[in-house]
Order: structure tokens, then C-alpha cells, then sequence
């Protein structure tokens, strides 16, 4: 293999839901000897295990073996880091997530291991590797019922407080603009720092090689109802159950989303118990679609088809090539 203290490599599996990123990662890992870094926006909390899909799917549960540790499992032999990092009552968004896993990543490569990022959170891939924008930075729901309570002055002082240099930025206009000053806050909250150290973006550290999975929708959702219902039989509802009792509050459950959501509703007796799987599967299909939608928009990912012939053995001759070489490697344009 080539000198990967010499080359920088950083290899990112990405793709929507249920096309089994981590268990082509975990793969790839042996080979190469690597270590996961999860890029899921959900994974990163306490409990939510079989909801988020921290078991790979497609590893028989009879050839598996799975060590929990703080902040990171071992599965295979392999770790995966950013597991279990923070109890599922906090919040934790972009920002934290990238100053998490660039220091993950870094003391990785340290080790003489290969940093293998592994997730379907576009955005959170998409802010590690290239940073951010002000346009890319999402709606925060929760932050923003709390601002609009505040008055314009109080607005203004906490945009203050938050980043003086954000509110010399505007003009006057804007400074008397509620809703500008909501998206400002909104804006300096979510990645404080990211925009001001474009030099530590990872794509100008690494030699960065995308790999995307992917396949028809139908595919996608026929294995979505399958991981829906793998999931709810192997638990997923008794999960549910045991964090609410654990003091995870139902309205919480309803801001982790998806399964988490439909299953706060289900535990309240507002799902009924036949329509539970349907709602699961219709929910997931609907992020299936913004996965797609967002990844089509990103540039060098290099797709490939889980259901063509021989994916597994082109996926690994173009990391042989790229590990190999040292040289970089981009997808070419459609």
C-alpha cells in the first residue's frame, strides 16, 4: 500500500438511507486499515441505536460482534467513532459536529489509520469537508421560537453578545430588521467559527475520495420497508419505550425526527398499532427523496449502483488506485 502518512487520505462513503454505507465502510476498513468517523446527525446520541441504525443491516447478527465504549463502539474489530457521543436531551447541530470529528479525523490519520467518514447527512459532510455558506445553513426550528419572543432591542443585544462582528457587518437597515436579526443569530449559532477558517476546510488538508452509493427509488424504498421492518422487530419500539421512561420527553423524541417522531406519537396512543409501519416506511421514503435531491447537487462524488454487477469490486479498485497513487481523484461530470 502507499505511504499514507505522505499522501493525507481521507475516504467519505455517503449516499441516502439503506444502501449499506456502513457496511461497504466497515469492509473497506479491514482492507485498508481504517477507522469510521459517522457523519449522521442522529447516531451521535446515547440510545438511539436501533432507530438510527447503528447495527449494520447487512451482517448477519450471528457474524457480528459489537463492544460499546465511551464515545465510540467497536464493531468487527473495527471503531467507529462518533457513536454515543451526547445524551439524546441535548442539542447538538453542524457546528459541533465538525469541530468533533476534524479533531476525530486528525487523531486518526495520527495513528497511521485511514479516516473513513461514513453517513448520510449531506450537510454535515458538506460543512466537515468544504465548510459552509450562509445559504447552506439550515432553519433552526427551536431556536427560532425562542427569538421570536424577544423584542427588537433584546434581538440586537443578542446578536451582540453572540458576535459583535456579525452586527458591525450589517447596515442600519438590517439592525432594524427583526426577522434579519433572527437569521443572523440563526447564522452565528449554528457554526460560529466555520466561515472565518475556510483554511482548515478538510478538502484543503486532505486528498479527499467521495464514494456514493446509490440505486433506483424503488430499490431505496423497498429496502427501507425492509430496514422498517428488521427494526420494529428487533426492538425498535421497546427502545422508544425505555428512553421515554428514562426521561427523554416524548416532545423531544419529535425533534430527533423521523422514527424517533412517528414513535412519540405511537407511545401516545395518537398512531394506531396497524398504521405504524405504513406511516414509518411513507416518512422514510420522504427523506429518501431530500437525500437524493441534496446529494445531486454535490460535486465529485463518485456513484455507484449497489444493484449493478460487481459494484463491490470497481468500488475497491478505485480506492487501490487512489490509495496507491497518492493522486486525486474526481468524479467526472454528468
Amino acid at each position: 500500500m502507499g505511504n499514507l502518512i505522505l499522501n493525507n487520505k481521507l475516504l467519505v462513503i455517503l449516499g441516502p438511507t439503506a444502501t449499506g454505507k456502513t457496511d461497504l465502510a466497515l469492509k473497506l476498513a479491514k482492507e485498508f486499515s481504517g477507522e469510521l468517523i459517522s457523519a449522521d446527525s442522529r447516531q451521535v446520541y446515547k440510545g438511539l441505536n436501533i432507530g438510527t441504525g447503528k447495527i449494520p443491516s447487512g451482517i448477519s447478527k450471528y457474524q457480528i460482534t459489537i463492544y460499546k465504549k465511551e464515545k465510540y463502539w467497536k464493531i468487527n474489530g473495527i471503531k467507529v467513532w462518533m457513536y454515543d457521543l451526547v445524551d439524546a436531551r441535548r442539542q447538538y447541530n453542524v457546528y459541533h459536529f465538525v469541530k468533533d470529528a476534524e479533531k476525530l479525523i486528525e487523531d486518526v490519520y495520527k495513528k497511521g489509520k485511514l479516516p473513513i467518514l461514513v453517513g448520510g447527512t449531506g450537510l454535515y459532510i458538506k460543512a466537515l469537508i468544504d465548510g459552509l455558506n450562509n445559504l447552506n445553513v439550515p432553519i433552526n426550528k427551536s431556536l427560532r421560537r425562542e427569538l421570536e419572543k424577544l423584542s427588537l432591542f433584546q434581538l440586537q443585544k443578542r446578536l451582540q453578545l453572540t458576535s459583535l462582528e456579525r452586527w458591525n457587518s450589517l447596515n442600519y437597515s438590517d439592525k432594524q430588521n427583526p426577522r434579519r436579526l433572527t437569521r443572523s443569530i440563526e447564522i452565528v449559532s449554528m457554526q460560529p467559527s466555520i466561515q472565518s477558517q475556510k483554511s482548515k476546510y478538510l478538502s484543503k488538508k486532505y486528498n479527499v475520495l467521495k464514494i456514493g452509493l446509490t440505486a433506483s427509488r424503488d430499490i431505496l424504498y423497498e429496502k427501507v420497508d425492509q430496514s422498517v421492518n428488521a427494526r420494529l422487530n428487533s426492538g425498535m419500539i421497546e427502545e422508544v419505550r425505555n428512553l421515554n421512561e428514562n426521561g427523554l420527553s416524548l416532545k423531544r423524541m419529535k425533534q430527533l425526527g423521523l422514527e424517533y417522531g412517528i414513535l412519540a406519537d405511537y407511545i401516545s396512543g395518537k398512531i394506531l398499532k396497524e398504521d405504524l409501519a405504513g406511516i414509518l416506511k411513507g416518512k422514510i421514503h420522504g427523506y429518501v427523496r431530500r437525500q437524493l435531491t441534496y446529494f445531486k447537487k454535490e460535486k465529485e462524488i463518485n456513484w455507484f449502483d449497489i444493484t449493478e454487477s460487481k459494484t463491490l469490486n470497481k468500488i475497491e479498485k478505485l480506492i487501490h488506485f487512489w490509495y496507491d497513487s497518492g493522486k486525486d481523484i474526481y468524479a467526472k461530470k454528468n
